[in-house]
């Protein structure tokens, strides 16, 4: 009884000090989370500020780069200015701007959006732009707008002004309005100067100013010291204040600098409360817990003081039959134990048989296939089980096989019907316990890529070997070729005839070419990306087809193109890219010699851009496709083999792609894709 007694008394002890403790870890675990949320606020402030300097930095060089446009160019009509603005803020996302021409003298010319405030703006900017030097601009607060102005200079004097203005509040709505940090929480801004910018549960209270406040300010503050503190740069980046509910609050800071003297305080606050309630909730609920273990351990243990005395009696007589009973468990859980072993190995393996990345059969020894996973028949795209593998694939082509250990591996083509892919087929012996073969188990690998990368590293080793063969070439051609290009240029002086003249401009353009693809092919083994610049691939599809209309093989060719008027702009070499052209327009022309037709296409395709070249010629036969762009290798009887080779090798380091399909009597389609990068 006194044992009893002494662990109830223990107990008691025990769940005191775990109360206790629990209160003084409940306080100590809220004050870190509320640190840690100030923290995250810290971060939340700390990104708008960065996005609201970043949109500011973009918006002073759209107006400088604005400027700089209408410095160079006469706008003095609305199409004109629609096209300037299209030209220059054609992919910009604006807050609701307004946008404004003024002459020197303010007069408004032209703009977009709210005319009355870019008037109220303009004397203002007159004398704003003054001030400013040219290609630079100003931003200029004046409340409720932020206004951007760049000077517009023209043989050194003022012309014109360009101003952007967008409401202060347009823009604090847009920035703020993914912030999230609580279901209480609110985000607002002020100025360096205490003015309150923006404030989503006081509205009203835009524009006032901190340093002025009245009694009408103190809805949601008891003092304003700790504002002041900030604009006064005397805080730390995040702190606590009580609001004039008596509601304990936290707050985070950060300063946006978005030009000259303009700076803006953008603050983040939760109430204490909100941040420690879940923490609360999980203490209340341990401390409940602890007590109703308190409770319980209490009640049973006086159960157990009752009832020892009759359970020591009993427990004699119940002994024997307790350990058949535990014995009879005992085994109950070992085979439950093992069923569910064996339940759980059978679902590892086909886990992994059905994950696997290949597909598996099992081969009776007739040949007749008895169980596949699920990806061998997503492969095939028909039910396989109880079908013969010749059935499946009858006309199927070995390119390799070799054999290992009792294991065969053999690589396929034209399996499932599928002619353009590689299939790798490992095949190994099931044996039982008497040795014998039972059947056996296929994995099917689907290795097309693994092929293709194979195919382009032995390609680029081809490219390579024709640095090593070049640089002779060029030097013996270099010699007569600069004398030629001597009398060439001699003769273009002389010549007065302006057919003669515009022939000899064509021949000194061809030698140029020419001259440029020897430098090209003395250094193909390290060739450069090229010189890269904006280029419009429709300009240099036209320049490039116009080097040929004089050529003799063109004479009864037809060129149809079909150029897409929406390509963007794309950082590229324009001559090299020429040179492929060119290089594509004389391989056509040379498949149709008697007459056909060359058609020209570029398009949008996805994240690319697509150009193709496709002719009604000749065609190429199977065995030669495989071959077309390798060096040397050419169908021609005076052709070099070089143009497709280097064609290719220039497109590859473009990061692009260079393919052709194509059939013997039906013509060819040589298709090009580059990356359509601004």
């Amino acid at each position: 009884m006194k044992g009893y007694l002494l662990i109830i008394g223990t107990l008691i002890v025990i769940i005191s000090a775990l109360i206790t403790l629990n209160i003084f870890f409940q306080q100590s675990l809220q004050m870190e989370v509320a640190e840690q949320f100030n923290k995250h606020q810290l971060l939340l402030s700390t990104s708008t500020a960065n996005s609201i300097k970043s949109y500011f930095y973009f918006l002073r060089e759209e107006i400088v780069e604005l400027a700089r446009e209408l410095s160079e160019k006469d706008v003095e009509t609305e199409t004109a200015f629609d096209k300037v603005i299209t030209n220059e803020l054609k992919h910009k996302r604006l807050i609701k701007t307004n946008v404004g021409i003024l002459d020197a003298r303010g007069a408004i010319l032209f703009y977009r959006g709210d005319k009355e405030i870019i008037r109220q703006l303009a004397l203002h900017a007159v004398k704003e732009a003054g001030n400013i030097k040219p290609l630079d601009a100003k931003i200029v607060e004046r409340q409720p707008m932020i206004t951007v102005i760049a000077p517009v200079y023209k043989n050194g004097k003022l012309a014109r002004i360009v101003l952007f203005s967008s409401e202060i509040q347009n823009i604090a709505n847009h920035l703020f309005m993914d912030l999230k940090a609580g279901t209480k929480w609110y985000a607002w801004m002020m100025d360096k100067d205490g003015n309150l910018l923006y404030h989503p549960t006081q509205p009203e209270m835009v524009g006032r100013n901190l340093y002025k406040a009245d009694a009408t300010c103190f809805k949601c503050h008891i003092s304003f010291d700790l504002e002041k503190r900030i604009v006064e740069g005397k805080a730390a980046n995040y702190g606590r204040y009580i609001a004039a509910s008596g509601e304990d609050k936290i707050i985070a800071f950060s300063t946006a600098d978005i030009g000259g003297s303009i700076s803006w305080v953008i603050a983040v606050s939760s109430p204490y409360s909100e941040v420690t309630y879940a923490t609360r909730q999980s203490m209340k609920l341990y401390s409940w817990l602890i007590i109703s273990i308190f409770i319980t351990t209490s009640v049973v243990s006086t159960l157990l003081i009752i009832f020892n005395k009759k359970r020591i009696q009993a427990e004699e007589v119940a002994k024997r039959k307790q350990e058949l009973e535990k014995y009879a468990v005992e085994l109950e859980n070992k085979v439950i134990e093992r069923t569910t072993e064996l339940a759980s190995e059978k679902e590892k393996l086909d886990t992994i048989v059905s994950a696997i990345g290949g597909g598996i059969i099992l081969i009776d020894k007739k040949g007749k296939i008895q169980w596949g996973n699920q990806m061998i028949k997503n492969m095939a795209g028909m039910e396989l089980i109880g079908k013969p593998c010749e059935e499946v694939c009858p006309d199927c082509a070995i390119s390799e096989s070799y054999a290992k250990d009792n294991i065969d591996t053999a690589i396929l083509s034209n399996l499932f019907g599928q002619r353009d892919k590689y299939f790798q087929i490992t095949t190994a012996p099931v044996k039982g316990e008497d040795g014998e073969i039972h059947g056996y188990i296929r994995l099917i690998q689907d290795v097309t890529e693994m092929k293709k990368m194979e195919e382009q590293i032995i390609h680029s080793e081809k490219l390579a070997s024709i640095g090593r063969l070049a640089a002779g070439i060029a030097h013996e051609i270099g010699n007569p070729l600069t004398s030629i290009f001597s009398f060439v240029q001699i003769l273009r002086e002389m010549e007065q005839d302006a057919f003669k003249k515009e022939s000899l401009e064509t021949i000194y353009f061809h030698i140029n070419r020419i001259s440029e693809i020897l430098k090209q092919l003395s250094g193909f083994s390290r060739m450069p990306a090229g010189e890269l610049r904006k280029c419009h691939i429709n300009e240099i599809i036209e320049t490039s087809i116009n080097l040929i209309q004089y050529d003799k093989k063109a004479k009864n060719i037809s060129i149809v193109k079909e150029l897409s008027p929406e390509l963007p702009e794309v950082a590229c070499d324009g001559n090299m890219l020429s040179q492929v052209f060119v290089n594509l327009t004389l391989n056509a022309i040379d498949a149709m010699p008697d007459v056909g037709t060359l058609t020209v296409r570029s398009l949008i395709k996805g994240e690319g851009i697509v150009i193709q070249f496709g002719d009604t010629g000749m065609g190429i036969s199977k065995e030669d496709l495989k071959r077309i762009f390798d060096p040397f290798y050419t169908t021609k009887e005076k052709g070099t083999g070089l143009g497709l080779a280097v064609s290719y090798d220039i497109i590859k380091k473009m990061n692009g792609t260079l393919t052709v399909e194509s059939e013997a009597g039906k013509g060819s389609v040589f298709t090009i894709t580059i990356p359509a990068v601004s």
